[in-house]
């Protein structure tokens, strides 16, 4: 059973008077904690669909992780992403402390330092590039199938997900496909459930391992993206190695468990609604605006912005300073879809925010896409009919990343089918 909004105590009853703002209005004020959320563990999107719904309006301010503000209308989450005259991308992240200190350019830059960044990536990110990675999508998601397919059961995160974007990038990347295994997880927890940190940040561990392929690739430069991001110019002149190390991080980690948490929470829908999933067979023409539909309903990113300037939203005041968290909620407002929380295949397709929105969209959106419809129709040629194994249910984690940790999936090995 999802827990109801009751579980999101107001602050009156557990948080300290002192931490309250006084231009906060008492009623606005909740004791959320956006990395550890009442349901979380079987639907981190359940949490804060509630807050959503609750009736009591669209902004809230919580003492948690230094104090900040949720905004929850889908209108208003627009709007924020795309004002970066009134909301700075320098803060992407709860607390604010943390990502002060681990700046990453472009993500934690406003234009119009960011815009020069952001054509590196979209160059080497270009069309011609996705479309060259297909082969090794199908490839990958093939193998991986085939491995455990007559088995008659998977545990989809570990056997299937964690693997598809990861091996992806270090074809892309031209890197060893070994050094995979000692990578970290991104959706590994910023803060613990006893309130400390980890050591040393995720992006500065994936920024040490990049660095040293990117200061060879500057030198002897190959046919590979990391070459063509730390060898790309910037207003005229070359990027500098910390400059080149940034962007390729950035590609890096924005493309590997975004993609992990889309396939786990695409699979689990699918596992669980046989109409759709057969629909899917019997019209494989859907793959492509089923996947946009599913990414609309699961989207799996909540980031922070830093306020400029005041701000009115809901009629309530945002002061310049403060930070305001934009969860993961445009595409599940009713205000702007109709009937949200189903999936439609024949949907009339609608901008949403699972890529994020103005300068800051995603800009690996078309490759995430690409390995999402691949895995899908790969997936369902070969196994048709699947279910969640009860004894390995779906398991998720809330924070910056709404993260799937686990998903069990079974099947009769008999129905399925070896395609050439």
């Amino acid at each position: 059973m999802e827990p109801s909004i009751s579980r999101l105590e107001r602050q009156e009853r557990t948080g300290s008077p002192q931490s309250v703002p006084p231009h906060v209005p008492p009623e606005r004020v909740v004791d959320i904690d956006v990395y550890h959320m009442p349901g979380a563990d079987t639907d981190f999107l359940a949490p804060w669909k509630q807050l959503q719904d609750s009736g009591a309006g669209g902004v809230f301010w919580t003492p948690r992780n230094g104090g900040h503000w949720i905004v929850t209308r889908g209108r208003e989450i627009a709007r924020i992403y795309a004002d970066h005259e009134n909301f700075s991308s320098r803060i992407v992240m709860v607390p604010r402390e943390v990502c002060e200190q681990f700046q990453l350019r472009p993500t934690t830059l406003d234009p119009p330092e960011h815009s020069p960044y952001r054509r590196v990536m979209s160059s080497a990110l270009s069309p011609a590039v996705i479309q060259s990675a297909q082969p090794k999508i199908r490839e990958v998601a093939i193998n991986a199938i085939e491995r455990f397919r007559l088995r008659g059961a998977c545990e989809f995160i570990s056997e299937f997900a964690e693997h598809l974007p990861v091996a992806v990038f270090m074809h892309l990347a031209n890197l060893p496909i070994e050094d995979s295994a000692a990578l970290p997880r991104c959706a590994e927890q910023l803060i613990h459930a006893d309130g400390s940190r980890s050591a040393t940040p995720i992006i500065e561990r994936y920024a040490e391992y990049l660095r040293p392929y990117v200061a060879r690739r500057r030198q002897r430069p190959g046919n590979d993206l990391i070459s063509a991001l730390a060898n790309s110019s910037l207003d005229g002149r070359p990027l500098t190695e910390d400059e080149a190390v940034d962007v390729s991080t950035a590609v890096m980690t924005g493309g590997l468990d975004t993609v992990v948490s889309s396939l786990g929470l695409m699979m689990a829908f699918f596992a669980r609604h046989p109409a759709h999933r057969r629909r899917l067979v019997a019209e494989p023409a859907k793959v492509r605006p089923a996947v946009a539909e599913i990414l609309r309903r699961f989207p799996v990113m909540t980031k922070a912005r830093l306020l400029k300037h005041d701000q009115v939203i809901e009629g309530v005041t945002l002061k310049a300073g403060e930070v305001v968290v934009l969860p993961p909620l445009q595409g599940l407002d009713p205000r702007e879809f109709e009937d949200p929380l189903t999936v439609n295949f024949d949907r009339r397709p609608a901008p949403h925010l699972t890529f994020g929105n103005g300068v800051h969209r995603c800009p690996g959106a078309t490759l995430t896409q690409a390995e999402l419809e691949i895995t899908l129709g790969e997936w369902l040629a070969r196994i048709p009919e699947f279910e969640i194994d009860p004894l390995c249910p779906l398991k998720t984690q809330g924070g910056v990343l709404g993260a799937v940790l686990q998903l069990g999936l079974r099947w009769d090995s008999a129905s399925t089918q070896s395609v050439a």
